[in-house]
């Protein structure tokens, strides 16, 4: 408690931000809330739990996220973004535990066009090919769009990105994935970024493959 003299406009009396004024025997004193202890509620403790679920998972993509949610950030960071739609879209919740519904899951979002996935083909030695076809060339839709693929392991938690390796018109690519992949489930995405960088496509989902 701190005893004080009429300031700017003079003494006051209630609570303003984090601090209190009162007055006794005519003497004039501020003093500061006091920190609450209150344990969080059940919700509280729950919406925790989602964030940190989604951020741990994102978090080892940051750059990839940075590049992919660039768009109309605003005073959101692309990360914020990211995990704002993961927390609304892509979580299986049943109330007390939650998990990523890898379907929903998006990397990037913008403007450019998708292409239609022809086949992902699973290779021996922990190879994928995977073929695509294109629409017709636009500015959203360029022969030059480089592509890039993300693959997520859940057993070993464990994200292998392919940036760049791609351009749209190739219509195909092969991956090479670690081969301690062999035998596991792994989920794969595919996106587009345009040569100068400053545009990017919704990211696809690729589905579930299990590496051999």
């Amino acid at each position: 408690m701190a005893r004080y003299k009429n300031g700017i406009n003079g003494p006051f009396k209630g609570k303003i931000g984090n601090v209190v004024g009162a007055s006794y025997k005519g003497i004039d004193y501020i003093r500061s809330l006091p920190e609450t202890t209150k344990p969080p509620t059940a919700k509280q403790q729950h919406q925790r739990l989602k964030f940190s679920v989604i951020t741990g998972w994102l978090r080892p993509i940051l750059g990839l996220i940075n590049i992919g949610f660039q768009i109309l950030t605003g005073y959101k960071t692309a990360m914020n973004r990211a995990v704002s739609y993961h927390i609304k879209e892509a979580l299986i919740d049943n109330g007390e535990e939650v998990t990523i519904d890898f379907k929903k899951a998006i990397f990037s979002r913008g403007e450019l066009l998708v292409s239609w996935i022809l086949e992902v083909l699973v290779l021996v030695n922990a190879v994928l090919r995977i073929k695509w076809d294109n629409g017709p060339e636009s500015v959203f839709s360029n022969a030059n769009d480089k592509a890039s693929f993300i693959i997520y392991n859940p057993r070993k938690e464990k994200f292998v990105t392919f940036q760049n390796v791609a351009n749209r018109q190739d219509k195909e690519t092969v991956l090479q994935l670690p081969k301690r992949f062999a035998g596991d489930r792994v989920h794969a995405w595919m996106q587009y970024t345009n040569v100068e960088g400053d545009m990017v496509s919704t990211s696809v989902y690729l589905g579930e493959i299990v590496v051999v």
